[in-house]
């Protein structure tokens, strides 16, 4: 199976809402090649992996219009409590999630809040819609260039969490360009020390490689 292109950001909502507008008694009058281009533009919606076992579930939806009618009623629902402003609410396995969709776009609290669901379940969910949310923000979670700890970017070009590790690898990268002049230097002083104390003394230098 070949994985359809992503969908752009700028295109989901408004095909979101022609999807939810979409007659499935008059797609499935059609002409042969509308439900699988619907088919298709699902699953480049939902960004999925050829291996992902949703990829059979939208396959199927293309000989089970009865689902695929069930599936476009659900996302109107939620479409049309984001246009009222209003809640949507959806059970699964293990709680419900709640859109409170008069906080969108406002100062407010939380719009999503999750009920029933285990504390690590809630946490991991308002993790992946915070880290979703905001992409250009999300990509700022980095991992530091030299201690590998996680921390978040305050410049677009940051690559380390503090001034610490900056000067840190500031200092390695001086010491390993100037390797050979440092060597060159302390064994200059070493040879001075040892003239003060054995006069003609000759001091061998033992090869080193540098990098």
């Amino acid at each position: 199976m070949i994985r359809p292109e992503p969908m752009s950001r700028k295109d989901i909502l408004p095909w979101l809402v022609g999807l939810v507008r979409t007659d499935v008694g008059n797609l499935a009058a059609g002409a042969p090649g509308d439900i699988r281009n619907l088919l298709y533009k699902l699953r480049s919606w939902l960004d999925l992996e050829p291996d992902e076992p949703l990829n059979m579930q939208v396959e199927k939806l293309g000989g089970d219009l009865t689902k695929l009618a069930g599936l476009i009623t659900s996302l109107r629902r939620l479409l049309e409590a984001v246009a009222d402003r209003g809640r949507f609410e959806v059970s699964y396995r293990k709680g419900a999630v709640i859109l409170d969709c008069a906080k969108l776009g406002t100062e407010g609290g939380r719009a999503l809040s999750y009920r029933d669901a285990s504390l690590q379940d809630a946490a991991l969910r308002v993790a992946l819609d915070d880290i979703y949310e905001d992409i250009e923000r999300t990509l700022r979670i980095r991992r530091c260039a030299d201690c590998r700890r996680i921390f978040f970017a305050d410049r677009p070009d940051q690559k380390y969490c503090d001034h610490i590790c900056a000067n840190r690898t500031t200092s390695r990268h001086y010491r390993e360009r100037h390797a050979r002049q440092r060597a060159e230097k302390a064994h200059e002083l070493y040879e001075a020390k040892v003239r003060q104390v054995h006069r003609g003394a000759v001091v061998r230098r033992i090869p080193r490689k540098y990098q």
